[in-house]
């Protein structure tokens, strides 16, 4: 029986993975692949609130 497989692209699981100050180390892998920044840009990454605001009352929550 196969497992179910998450979606990367779906917003729950991506907050899930790298919204999370516990996986800070995949947070900075996946940075540096996406962007071409110095690796000491890496070096003292904080979540502050992986939480985005809504502006109207029928934005996603």
């Amino acid at each position: 029986m196969k497992k179910p497989v998450l979606k990367i692209m779906v917003d729950y699981v991506f907050k899930l993975i790298f919204g999370d100050q516990r996986n800070i180390d995949i947070l900075a892998g996946f940075l540096k692949v996406a962007l071409n920044l110095p690796e000491a840009e890496y070096d003292s990454l904080t979540i502050v609130d992986p939480n985005l605001k809504r502006e109207f009352a029928d934005d996603k929550a």
